[in-house]
């Protein structure tokens, strides 16, 4: 129940539309209760023209003398075919104009709500820290926001028209047979609270528990797919198909399972509301008889019992729906609870109170006593003490894993130190606002990221205003532009999930001139050849030099032959700083530096 409130709490601000809705569809199931009163008046005037006196609607003598035909139709008209067939058009035109109405309202509320919420679940994730993609799978993520909501959707847009639909229904066929007799009103509450709040109940909570159930092994699927078919060639290259596909069909069969559990659970409540209808339509059939008995044959006509009957059994489907969308509305229920998880985040890297943005970069970036560890395991970094000044280029190398790429996404606070300073022209980064922190600051990674979407769209990735001239200059100064315009379309053509269809370095420089175009004071440029073979390192290179002037830049390099001109050369080993100082400095003082450089060396050489 907490989490229906709290899902319908997103419906606030669509309130009006759907208080609308519910009155339109009580309008509407009150035009159809009156098309079923009309069955009387057809059988007992209209295919009886011999019969005389009033139209009755109503079975009971004092509800006849309140209410009949010749009351509610216009006096002028006297045929009782034309006054009959003329309330069942009326009847008829109420109904669906009123259930058109209603029905486009009530899923226009359901729509808006889902589209609200799949908006804030993927601003709440987007905004997440790197530590969070580290721990969450791509696939389970992109189950949430897709399957998860996808099921909830169901439930707030064609379950909840549903919903209002058959309890209306439900209302007017109880004041119905409630009408023909009071004593009816004795034997619906006790089965209507019998089903919906025992056999319903019950049988919603273990389809609510096997939902979720169901949607665990749907991100584990999508897992598997967004793994194997973003990275096919090397599924391919190890000849791992056999195996890949083995994991996809137990992972299918898993759910397979799940989902036959999920039907021995939704398919039990159809034949208990069977059994239950049964019961309820002979005890209300045999009050109806004795109805016909006592009252005789003027009150109780053939039209009326027929009337009775209709209404039986248009009240028992109500019943059964209502359990139905109980199960649906569990199902929808168990999909939010992972939804409302990750709602419920923390930002973990957020304004702390009091942030005041950065204008621009001017002096220095300094890395004061910090010390780093994920999730409070062995650090990562120790007591790293690094002061870059305007303009400088800072090069950070060592073996792998000790802890290069973690030091400078400290600067942009991808992450927050265990301890220590982050200090940007003496300002504790954290004291900064994220947005104008990081206008400060261009990347341009190893594993270069560009999205399904033209060269134009690409380059101007965090410039949206851009125009054509300025992206085409960013372009030119990357190297770029003598091969876009080869592309089929230039700067139109649309390159390719992750910029496949273009090779490493034409993806390389296509970052380059993103970042040109950001023209940031501040510049990380992580491994960026590290991938690229020799001609293509050259014209990437050339692109960097172009990218780098006049910028402060951290390079981290895996190629020691890339870094010579650096104003410094930062040494890692072990989290810590072990060595500083230029090329030249470095390679006299013959320490870890002066070893990596041999090894790389020695490696060329052979």
């Amino acid at each position: 129940m907490r989490e229906l409130l709290r899902l319908m709490r997103y419906a606030r601000p669509y309130t009006a539309r759907l208080l609308a809705s519910v009155v339109l569809m009580f309008c509407a199931e009150f035009f159809d209760a009156g098309s079923i009163l009309l069955i009387r008046p057809v059988f007992d005037r209209v295919l009886n023209p011999a019969a005389t006196g009033p139209v009755l609607l109503f079975t009971i003598p004092y509800i006849n003398r309140a209410l009949y035909l010749n009351s509610v139709m216009p006096a002028v008209i006297h045929n009782v075919f034309t006054m009959v067939a003329t309330a069942i058009l009326i009847a008829a035109v109420g109904k669906a104009a009123f259930e058109y109405a209603g029905d486009y309202l009530v899923h226009y509320v359901g729509f808006a709500v889902i589209s609200d919420l799949r908006n804030q679940v993927y601003e709440k994730v987007i905004h997440q820290s790197a530590r969070f993609f580290h721990e969450h799978s791509t696939g389970k993520l992109m189950s949430a926001i897709v399957n998860d909501i996808e099921k909830i959707q169901l439930a707030v847009s064609h379950l909840l028209a549903d919903f209002l639909r058959q309890t209306f229904m439900l209302v007017t066929m109880t004041i119905l047979l409630v009408a023909m007799d009071m004593k009816l009103a004795l034997i619906i509450l006790p089965l209507l609270v019998l089903v919906v709040f025992s056999f319903s109940v019950r049988i919603g909570r273990r389809v609510r528990k096997t939902s979720r159930s169901t949607q665990d092994n749907v991100a584990d699927i999508s897992q598997i797919l967004q793994e194997t078919i973003s990275g096919n060639r090397i599924v391919k290259a190890f000849g791992m198909e056999k195996f890949e596909v083995k994991r996809f069909r137990d992972a299918a069969r898993r759910l397979f399972q799940i989902n036959l559990r999920y039907v021995r659970a939704q398919a039990l409540s159809s034949p208990l509301m069977e059994l239950l209808g049964g019961v309820m339509i002979v005890l209300l059939l045999a009050l109806g008889r004795r109805q016909a008995v006592t009252a005789g044959p003027d009150a109780f006509t053939a039209g009326a019992f027929l009337v009775f009957v209709i209404t039986l059994l248009r009240l028992y489907e109500p019943i059964k729906r209502l359990t139905g969308i109980n199960n649906a509305f569990s199902q929808a229920l168990g999909a939010s609870a992972v939804v409302f998880q990750y709602l419920d985040l923390k930002d973990e890297i957020a304004d702390v109170a009091g942030a005041k943005p950065l204008a621009a970069f001017q002096k220095s970036v300094e890395f004061e006593n910090v010390r780093f560890s994920y999730d409070g395991g062995a650090p990562v970094l120790r007591d790293i003490n690094l002061r870059a000044t305007h303009g400088q280029m800072i090069a950070i190398v060592g073996t792998s894993g000790v802890g290069k790429t973690t030091l400078v996404n400290l600067l942009p606070r991808f992450f927050d130190v265990t301890s220590g300073r982050v200090l940007l022209d003496g300002r504790d980064v954290r004291d900064i606002t994220i947005a104008s922190l990081r206008a400060q600051i261009g990347m341009v990674t190893q594993e270069t990221i560009l999205f399904h979407d033209t060269v134009r769209s690409n380059i101007g990735y965090g410039r949206p205003g851009a125009t054509q001239a300025e992206i085409e200059h960013a372009a030119r100064a990357a190297l770029a532009h003598d091969f876009i315009s080869q592309l089929p379309s230039g700067y139109d053509t649309v390159i390719g999930e992750r910029g496949q269809r273009l090779s490493g370095g034409q993806r390389q420089r296509l970052a380059i001139a993103r970042a040109l175009l950001k023209n940031a004071p501040l510049l990380i440029l992580d491994e960026a050849t590290s991938e690229l073979d020799t001609e293509s390192e050259r014209e990437v290179q050339k692109a960097l030099g172009n990218l780098i002037e006049g910028r402060t830049v951290f390079v981290i390099a895996h190629r020691l032959s890339t870094i010579h001109a650096a104003d410094r050369i930062v040494v890692l080993d072990g989290g810590r700083i072990a060595e500083s100082g230029t090329h030249d400095e470095l390679i006299e003082h013959g320490g870890v530096y002066r070893k990596l450089y041999e090894m790389q060396f020695e490696g060329v050489r052979k």
